[in-house]
């Protein structure tokens, strides 16, 4: 290139920024109204140093049509693609909110954000999702380090328990000899050996109690069942109901359950007792056991995080209903069910949680008296964010207690935990869908209605919303962000 060419292109690139420049000052006059006449001559000789600055091009190519929009998502904020990677799941989930039933509620979080809100405060029969009150509060009141405690209390001779030795409840609802579980249709977990009470005497060497063994419990009330229960519930999906409890009150080999849960459990420990090489002269019987004595032997229970998971993954009553009698003793020292659901009422308020549309009967949820919304229940678990003690004492899909044989082939199988809910007229399942080890999306749905227990009805919607919020990975794809055609 010669001198002259190069001199050539120099001036034609000046010219060339000389009219963009002009471009630009024709739009800044637009400004002269907000910064005046003085800003207008700075941006003036701020351009025209641009174009003094300019470094001759030898050639020049012509720029085509972009490819992608300017406003697009790839170039937009971060809000333009929270919008895109929301927007399949938004009409995944409206579809499924228009499908329930209109005595039914529904709602979403995902990431912080409210995706459903379909009739929150709708009051409901929730059925067991009443556990996952119970399970918030007893977490507040009893603190995660609460364990139960079952004693033996007498007076020791030698290789003999001189007179009765007294079998001191302490609500325990997990109390359970080796081979109980196995007859379950969910077996218990996470329980307490009963066995470990004749370990320790036979370790102390003691072979012969000379009375009987008493059966106290005193620690609660002997309110066996909810006033208002149902009779065909009434012994068979819980209860009766007492602070001292083996087996859930079964006696091995008997197949009717006993009126007293006391007795019952005292039977149990005599005949174990009496299996193994310690002598029992007596017959079994309640009372109150002396304050003198001492206590001989004791076991507890798991820490009460294990306590919840077993209640909440196989929705057991017992533990449901005997928590709330332990709520109330704890709080107000009554082991009462209506102390309990005092109790109750006052965390949900002291939390922020209306008590509108809500009515506690039991700590089960077996109760037709019951009610509770979407929206409390969604606050209480937004409370444990899916990883404390409720999230991760929850059922799993295609796994674990109530949800076993659920969701077994779904995208969101092993990733979904929750509490399901079923009476006559009543289906519930809440609970959380993970995504990584720290996020989780929440969901509570209830539904009533004479048809809503039937798996033709609740099926096809707990799928559908299994597979919107299991396929959901937060992350929009290539094709979600392309630009569109008009």
């Amino acid at each position: 290139m010669s001198i002259d060419d190069e001199s050539s292109g120099l001036q034609q690139a000046r010219r060339k920024v000389k009219v963009g420049s002009a471009r630009v000052v024709a739009t800044l006059l637009l400004s002269v109204t907000t910064f005046g006449a003085v800003g207008l001559g700075v941006s003036w000789k701020f351009v025209d140093n641009i174009a003094q600055a300019v470094t001759p091009i030898s050639s020049t190519a012509e720029i085509g049509a972009l490819d992608v929009p300017i406003i697009n998502a790839r170039r937009a904020p971060q809000t333009l693609s929270e919008d895109v990677k929301f927007r399949a799941l938004n009409g995944q989930l409206a579809t499924i909110a228009r499908r329930l039933p209109n005595e039914s509620c529904l709602i979403v979080d995902v990431e912080g954000k409210r995706l459903v809100n379909s009739n929150p405060d709708l009051s409901l029969l929730p059925a067991s999702n009443m556990k996952i009150v119970v399970a918030a509060v007893a977490l507040d009141v009893l603190g995660d380090n609460f364990q139960y405690v079952t004693q033996l209390v007498g007076r020791v001779n030698g290789d003999a328990v001189e007179g009765d030795i007294y079998l001191v409840g302490g609500g325990d609802p997990l109390l359970t000899t080796a081979n109980y579980p196995a007859t379950e249709s969910y077996p218990t977990f996470n329980f307490t050996r009963v066995e470990e009470l004749f370990d320790t005497l036979s370790t102390m060497g003691i072979n012969r109690i000379s009375g009987s063994i008493v059966a106290d419990e005193s620690r609660y009330d002997d309110e066996r069942f909810t006033p208002t229960l149902g009779l065909g519930i009434k012994g068979t999906e819980v209860g009766p109901l007492g602070a001292l409890m083996i087996n859930d009150g079964v006696v091995t080999g008997n197949p009717i359950k006993l009126d007293h849960p006391g007795l019952a459990a005292a039977t149990e420990l005599t005949n174990l007792f009496r299996n193994n090489g310690i002598t029992v002269s007596g017959e079994p019987k309640i009372g109150v056991a002396p304050s003198d004595l001492t206590a001989i032997a004791e076991i507890k229970s798991v820490t009460l995080p294990g306590v919840l998971a077993e209640m909440l993954t196989n929705s057991d009553n017992n533990s449901a209903d005997l928590l709330l009698k332990e709520i109330g003793f704890v709080a107000t020292g009554q082991g009462t069910r209506i102390a309990g659901i005092d109790t109750m009422k006052s965390k949900l308020v002291e939390w922020g949680i209306a008590l509108d549309g809500i009515e506690i009967t039991d700590g089960s949820g077996l109760d037709r008296g019951n009610r509770l919304t979407c929206s409390a229940i969604s606050a209480l678990l937004l409370r444990d964010g899916g990883f404390g003690p409720v999230g991760l004492g929850l059922a799993v899909a295609g796994r674990t207690g109530t949800l076993r044989a659920v969701l077994t082939d779904s995208i969101s199988t092993e990733r979904l935990r929750g509490k399901t809910g079923t009476l006559s007229g009543a289906k519930a399942l809440s609970g959380f869908i993970s995504y990584t080890d720290v996020l989780a999306s929440t969901f509570s749905l209830i539904m009533n209605g004479s048809n809503v227990s039937n798996q033709t009805t609740y099926r096809p919607i707990w799928n559908a919303l299994a597979d919107a919020l299991g396929g959901f990975d937060g992350s929009p794809t290539a094709e979600e962000l392309a630009p569109k055609a008009p």
